[in-house]
């Protein structure tokens, strides 16, 4: 598969571009501001990888992104990428929920909208959380409202889409670099194994299944 997959830089997603390329497929390697170990990945697979930089907060470099990568028989897209804000309740502001909604909604929302109508068939995933099924946490209050709006627009594209597979997963803690807690912090969480994860992940790119919103958490 032709893949594009967002947020390739760091935390999931560079572990994912990792696997991908393992398996196969060719990646666009979207990043933004990291771009250190997605360069490394292009280095050991020139002809399987394409590095693309674009701020997924911007409307306009989400649109050049579309123009350059329409012709190029994309027929999985992997919606990742994503931000937080932790503060208390009483700091979040109108500012810090229009970020996390620019990056976690409104830009995988936007390339669904233009990658989708080129796909004849296909899977587009959306990298969710449990967050957004039933946590009621103030300080990320803006990324679990961003992911709980992204399943429905999973729900929604799936279901003018009938030719594509469009589905998302909510992931519970994952040990990344991005989650980089103290040890014994860490030894309190119950981590998802970042094989699982990826398991899951690969399995949604061949799936029968679409509109389907699957919490996966240990």
């Amino acid at each position: 598969m032709n893949v594009l997959l967002t947020g390739a830089s760091s935390g999931l997603g560079i572990v994912l571009a990792k696997r991908l390329l393992e398996d196969n497929h060719f990646v666009v390697l979207h990043y933004n501001s990291h771009s250190d170990e997605v360069k490394n990945l292009h280095d050991l697979y020139p002809d399987k990888t394409m590095l693309y930089k674009c701020d997924l907060s911007s409307e306009e470099s989400i649109h050049k992104m579309y123009l350059d990568l329409k012709d190029m028989n994309i027929n999985c897209l992997i919606n990742n990428a994503a931000i937080e804000i932790n503060t208390s309740l009483e700091d979040k502001s109108f500012k810090s929920f229009i970020d996390v909604y620019k990056v976690n909604l409104i830009a995988p929302f936007m390339l669904i909208r233009y990658f989708a109508p080129l796909m004849h068939e296909g899977s587009i995933i959306n990298i969710s959380s449990d967050n957004a099924i039933d946590s009621y946490d103030e300080i990320s209050s803006e990324y679990d409202c961003s992911k709980a709006s992204l399943n429905l627009i999973t729900k929604m594209y799936a279901d003018k889409y009938k030719n594509l597979k469009i589905n998302a997963i909510c992931f519970g803690w994952l040990d990344t670099k991005m989650n980089n807690f103290d040890p014994d912090i860490k030894e309190l969480i119950n981590f998802v194994p970042l094989d699982k994860a990826l398991d899951e992940v690969v399995s949604l790119m061949d799936t029968k299944k679409s509109g389907t919103v699957k919490v996966v958490s240990e």
